[in-house]
């Protein structure tokens, strides 16, 4: 889809306001030139930059990646859409420095996630960073604690705080237009399919495997780890949890205006096949915050739910309210009276996407636009106020599903501090908090 067809296109009203903030700002002293980590077409990369691409006042000057054809084929569908062609990169070290260059799209795996963002905000950019923002708990307070340093724009990639569905969704909630709510329950559910057993073999000659684990500690290749599979290995990806947890209960806790919560208990197994998946591919974790507010998740890798209830959506959030509830699915939301009967509906309006059949790496497009475009106008303004996923908001999201994964490790009751969002002495979980970096890579 080229520029122009883009914005012919069935865009909402709120995406194109957004999106026509920049217009004018197509002056080359006003664009905004972004970098692009991690580009494969079979990753999330590869559509968030599409994204920023068709940004109207936004130009990917680069695009990075271990993977010679990733990069290619990431520069030959920039240079497609737009017209010209990106520099192509390999190490993000470098490109981070480049004075051509206002910000970095990360959506490299997990255990490159910090380590990018710190790169990045330390070398004076603004970094749009995929969920989980972190790869462990412990580097939530790094984060945090750079972004106030440098002051720089930080923004992850849980796209639905910044469509007006969920928008005006999460502003009944808080206005009260289903009563007190105390409870709220999310879920991800997909058919994932095995693996396999791998083994190690020789590492392919369009790879940089050593750069592609980057401040993990070094493995031998094996055949079944790269591209899309490290999500489900310890070293490099952080489950099914994070990857997908992450965004339904950030609503949650957005629209029930929560904190840090201050117990998490998970239970968690591979159940269904017998390969090399590390992970859990089901699990169910349960948050415990102040003022008797609880938020649950429940995720399916390997199974799903038959019909076609709200609840049967391959994702979603049901807020709990004493007046009524509110069901923020993949790309609407529905507000329901107590005896079920609908309320008032926020739709997207995207005919493209369906809440049965969707995309791994490109589930919601609209809202991409929305988030995509709010980042680049804060990176023009160089005004860190102005993201809709702020950091500190999003290591709270974020630390929620370590503490999932932690609790389900450890089998124990997670007891965290509800304000600051440390680990209370004497709980369960410090084995998990952090983890261990490639000499030479730690974070600071």
């Amino acid at each position: 889809m080229k520029r122009k067809e883009f914005l012919a296109g069935g865009l909402s009203a709120f995406v194109l306001g957004t999106m026509g903030k920049l217009f004018g700002a197509d002056a080359p002293s006003n664009r905004v030139r972004l970098a692009v980590m991690g580009c494969h077409p079979k990753g999330r990369g590869f559509a968030v930059m599409q994204r920023a691409a068709l940004t109207p006042g936004c130009e990917i000057a680069v695009v990075c990646d271990v993977d010679v054809r990733a990069r290619e084929a990431a520069a030959a569908k920039i240079q497609e859409l737009t017209g010209k062609k990106p520099d192509m990169a390999k190490d993000v070290r470098e490109v981070v420095l480049r004075a051509d260059v206002d910000g970095l799209i990360c959506c490299a795996p997990d255990h490159w996630h910090a380590t990018a963002a710190v790169l990045a905000m330390r070398a004076g950019k603004a970094i749009y960073v995929e969920k989980p923002c972190t790869f462990c708990a412990a580097e939530c307070a790094v984060l945090e604690r750079v972004q106030k340093e440098t002051g720089a724009v930080f923004q992850m990639g849980s796209q639905r705080r910044s469509s007006p569905v969920y928008i005006e969704a999460v502003k009944a909630v808080r206005d009260g237009a289903i009563g007190e709510v105390h409870f709220a329950k999310c879920w991800n559910q997909n058919r994932r399919p095995p693996i396999g057993k791998g083994s190690v073999a020789p590492v392919p000659e369009w790879l940089d495997w050593d750069l592609w684990q980057g401040p993990a500690k070094r493995e031998a290749y094996h055949e079944n780890y790269v591209h899309y599979n490290w999500h489900w290995f310890k070293t490099w990806g952080t489950g099914e949890c994070p990857n997908n947890a992450t965004h339904f209960v950030d609503l949650a806790r957005w629209a029930m205006n929560l904190d840090y919560p201050e117990r998490t208990v998970s239970l968690g197994a591979r159940g269904y096949y017998d390969d090399d998946w590390q992970w859990f591919d089901m699990q169910h974790c349960q948050w415990q915050f102040p003022g008797k507010n609880f938020i649950t998740w429940e995720g399916q890798c390997a199974a799903k739910y038959p019909g076609a209830s709200p609840q049967t959506d391959w994702a979603g959030c049901i807020l709990l309210g004493k007046n009524g509830n509110m069901h923020l699915g993949p790309t609407n939301a529905t507000q329901y009276d107590l005896d079920g009967k609908v309320v008032k509906v926020w739709d997207s309006n995207d005919k493209s996407l369906s809440s049965q059949v969707h995309s791994l790496t490109d589930p919601t497009r609209l809202a991409d636009c929305a988030h995509m475009a709010n980042f680049v106008d804060a990176v023009r303004a160089k005004d860190p106020a102005m993201v809709n996923q702020p950091v500190g908001s999003s290591v709270r999201s974020t630390m929620m599903v370590h503490l999932g994964n932690i609790a389900a490790l450890t089998g124990e009751s997670v007891k965290t501090d509800p304000v600051k969002g440390t680990l209370c002495a004497g709980s369960a979980g410090a084995e998990f908090w952090g983890r261990e970096y490639e000499k030479g890579w730690e974070l600071a």
